[in-house]
């Protein structure tokens, strides 16, 4: 009867560990991915991503700024953010010290599922800042 308790209890253990595993957003047939880089040699606190429909941004929970190297990554699901057939451009600001807004480029991409496009931030300076499409 013990072995059995331990048993459960065990199983019970692992199920929970293996839904926190950290895996990262993967595109589906119903979403589209933004994964965004930070190659930049100057500090951020977050990004705001806009369309004509939507208004989001991507952080860190407790406010701390984005490290270099750091991948940021922004789902967009079909049917509930718009839906994910034709174009659209996409504004992308940096957020910096003291609510500082940067703006970078406006970039059209073609709205599909099962789809992720790659970015990253260059830059010296915040000044400086870039967002530079990856193929």
């Amino acid at each position: 009867m013990k072995r059995l308790l331990l048993l459960s209890i065990s199983i019970l253990i692992v199920i929970f560990l293996s839904a926190c595993t950290g895996n990262p957003l993967q595109p589906n047939e119903n979403n589209m991915i933004l994964s965004i880089k930070n190659n930049a040699n100057f500090d951020f606190y977050s990004i705001e991503i806009s369309t004509d429909n939507t208004v989001g941004g991507i952080s860190n929970a407790d406010g701390s700024k984005i490290q270099k190297g750091e991948t940021l990554r922004k789902e967009y699901i079909d049917q509930k953010d718009f839906d994910l057939e034709g174009e659209a451009t996409f504004e992308f600001v940096l957020i910096g010290e003291e609510e500082n807004r940067i703006p970078l480029k406006k970039i059209t991409l073609e709205l599909t599922t099962n789809k992720e496009y790659f970015f990253e931030i260059i830059g010296d300076s915040i000044r400086e800042a870039n967002l530079k499409r990856i193929e």
